[in-house]
């Protein structure tokens, strides 16, 4: 996923900026040269959260949603 890294004062010079590009992608903002926050959309958390769960579950052994209707569509 795609992460776009701004500074504090940049964001708030562009918040409407940051607004309508957090609807696409996270937004990471940064105090001092470190991360101090991230922005994002409920959609984009979703995705984000989903991915990362996917991610998980194949490292566990675990089918993914293409392996497993496959798997039912056999058994059908």
């Amino acid at each position: 996923m795609a992460m776009l890294t701004l500074t504090s004062s940049e964001v708030q010079n562009t918040f409407g900026n940051v607004i309508d590009r957090s609807q696409r992608e996270i937004v990471s903002v940064t105090r001092r040269g470190r991360v101090a926050t991230l922005v994002m959309s409920p959609e984009v958390l979703e995705d984000y959260v989903e991915g990362r769960l996917a991610l998980e579950a194949q490292a566990q052994g675990m089918l993914t949603v293409e392996e497993t209707k496959k798997t039912l569509d056999k058994y059908r």
